[in-house]
This record gives structure tokens, sequence and C-alpha cells, in this order.
């Protein structure tokens, strides 16, 4: 059975089409979004197929699709997944600062994010979802937004940072500095261009700064 006839039973809101309760059912479920990835990154999204990830995951297409409705559903959990696994690991990061100031925050979010890039062709490739739709992991906010929002609890939480409304999109616009200046980093070079790389931190820094009046003592003068 093809993509096209799995569309249609399709829910948009529930990638998972039965929830792996079982430690199998989780390790195939991980082993099809592992798949999934690379194939992303190997071929496009466009080009990939359920059947492709079925074989790459070694897995039957009638055990993928007990989990996964189309391939869409895949690249959307596997969104959520490198979300989840990018803020938890910031977390950690956050937690075993402390920073001395928040530029080396802001750093620190970008380095990690350069480095989950590095070490998973995956994770580079999907990253948020942005490789399906803007609005994959979240229909009421792009993805960069929804991004921002889990951002900003993670800040409050763990730093104790308030993030109103005008933070919040100042933060989306960091994020959306960030993902493009990261990819056009590793356009130009596999492992990513180490220059673009710094100067993509530098242009945060100096965002942030002006949308939230943080560090102006320390900015040149006009």
């Amino acid at each position: 059975m093809g993509d096209d006839e799995h569309q249609a039973r399709a829910d948009p809101g529930v990638p998972l089409r039965r929830l792996a309760a079982q430690q199998r059912g989780a390790i195939r479920v991980d082993l099809i979004l592992d798949a999934a990835g690379r194939l992303v990154a190997e071929r496009g999204y466009e080009k990939m197929t359920t059947s492709h990830v079925a074989l790459r995951a070694r897995v039957s297409t009638g055990v993928l699709y007990q989990f996964f409705a189309d391939k869409r559903a895949i690249v959307r959990a596997l969104s959520a997944r490198n979300l989840d696994r990018y803020l938890g690991r910031l977390e950690q990061v956050i937690r075993s600062g402390p920073f001395p100031d928040w530029h080396a925050a802001a750093d620190a979010a970008v380095d990690l994010f350069v480095a989950m890039s590095r070490e998973d062709p995956g994770f580079r490739a999907v990253r948020f979802g942005d490789v399906v739709d803007a609005h994959l992991l979240d229909v009421t906010s792009d993805n960069d937004s929804y991004l921002a929002t889990r951002l900003a609890g993670l800040l409050a939480t763990d730093l104790g940072v308030t993030i109103d409304e005008s933070a919040e999109l100042a933060l989306v616009m960091a994020i959306k500095i960030a993902d493009v200046l990261v990819g056009f980093a590793f356009a130009r070079q596999p492992d990513g261009d180490d220059a673009i790389i710094q100067h993509a931190k530098v242009l945060i820094r100096l965002h942030l700064d002006l949308a939230l009046g943080i560090g102006s003592a320390d900015r040149p003068g006009p």
C-alpha cells in the first residue's frame, strides 16, 4: 500500500497510530525514526518513501504502518523527538552552569545545536520539521515559534528568567538567525564552516542586546 492511500487515513494531530507501550515497540519506533532521518539527509524528504524507511529500519511496511500513517507522520514524530532531545541536553548544559553572562548561555545553545548537527546527519536534515512544513509541530504557530515557547519555559524553570511577549519574539528571531546561518555553514562545509558559525553567534548576541536592551553598556555607540 502506497503513501497516497495512507495519507487519507492520517491524523495530523497524532503522528503515532499506535502508542509503543512495550519496549519492543519503542525500539521499532526509534529504528524507524533513525532510518527516516538518515534518508532525509541522503535523498531529501520528497524522494523518501515509507518503503524506503521500512527497508532501512529493517522492519516490514506492515509494522511501520502500525505506528505511523504515512511519511509525514514519521518526520513529524522525528521532529518532535529532535526537539525533546535538544531541549533535554540544553537543560543539562544550563544546569551545569553557572554561565558568566547571558552571552555565554546563548553561545552554549548554538554550540549544542551545532554539535547535534555534526553528530547526527538526520538531526541536521530534519531539525524541527521545516523540511516538511513550517507548521509541522503545532498548527497554531510555526516551528521556530513553538521552539521559542518551549525554550522560554526552560529558561523560566531553570534560570528563573521571565519571558514576556516581546522577549519570546526576540527568541523566535534569534532561532531563525541560528537556523539559517548554521544551515549555510553546513552547506559550505560538511562539518560546518566554523567562521560562519562564530559569525552567527555574534549576530545573535547583538540581536538580543538590541531586542532586550541587555548589555547596552558594552556596545559601541553610534
